[in-house]
């Protein structure tokens, strides 16, 4: 469903800010006869209120647009998801009522393994430091969330339990990153292992399933680890060369 509305925005509203920006009216006499007479309800609860009746019913939040000198709002159709319209009802039942912003994240990580502090911001249209405590907050208080990561590389997750209760698509646990430092110390417990064994050593690609990083973080990570531990060796060319652990 598209709706369309001719006029542009005013006042410095756009959909990058649409959601928290304060209310700005083209008649602002006549809405404040409106409002006091009862007529109209008060300003900027509209889009807010659009936001939170599509997330909680687990559809994806409505794309509002300028285009040339209108409007657009676009509500895309689909199914409404019963964990999520459940888990809503709940919370607010117990006194923890979801926000739009609470809504936004859980949206966007039922269907993104991770989150971070700049990505999350843009999400819900607040500064980096709103958005920080945001999810700190989902973290610690509400136990939505489980964070890894330190400093700019910090990020979170939705944690297991609410990961499977709300269905998302994935594997909780497998679909996660592995911290830098916890990488390395799996790694090294897995080539000891195998050394011990007697088995052969670790490929790259063999590492990429176990940390979740990439071809090129695998690389700069075995560097460091051969830097700090001189039993880690890498043998063979090309595709079938691994990493060993020399007991």
């Amino acid at each position: 469903l598209e709706i369309g509305n001719p006029g542009g925005f005013i006042g410095g509203v756009s959909p990058a800010n649409i959601l928290h920006h304060p209310p700005v009216a083209r008649n602002p006499l006549l809405v404040g006869a409106l409002i006091k007479l009862r007529l109209v309800n008060r300003s900027n609860l509209g889009v807010p209120r659009m936001y939170k009746a599509m997330l909680a019913e687990g559809k994806e939040p409505p794309v509002i647009e300028e285009r040339g000198d209108a409007v657009t709002v676009t509500v895309k159709a689909g199914d409404y998801s019963l964990p999520v319209r459940v888990f809503v009802e709940e919370e607010s039942e117990r006194g923890e009522g979801l926000t739009v912003d609470h809504l936004l994240l859980l949206a966007y990580l039922l269907h993104h393994s991770e989150i971070d502090t700049h990505t999350a911001a843009v999400l819900i249209q607040r500064s980096e430091r709103e958005a920080r405590d945001t999810l700190h907050e989902m973290e610690t208080r509400r136990g939505y969330l489980d964070r890894g990561g330190t400093g700019r590389g910090t990020y979170w997750v939705l944690r297991s339990d609410l990961h499977r209760r709300l269905m998302a698509p994935g594997h909780p646990d497998r679909d996660r990153r592995t911290d830098w430092e916890a990488a390395k110390t799996r790694v090294l417990s897995v080539l000891r292992q195998r050394a011990e064994h007697g088995e052969a050593g670790l490929s790259n690609a063999e590492i990429r399933q176990i940390t979740r990083l990439d071809r090129y973080q695998v690389v700069r990570l075995m560097q460091q680890l051969q830097e700090e531990d001189t039993h880690i060796s890498l043998g063979g060319r090309g595709r079938g060369s691994k990493y060993a652990y020399r007991l």
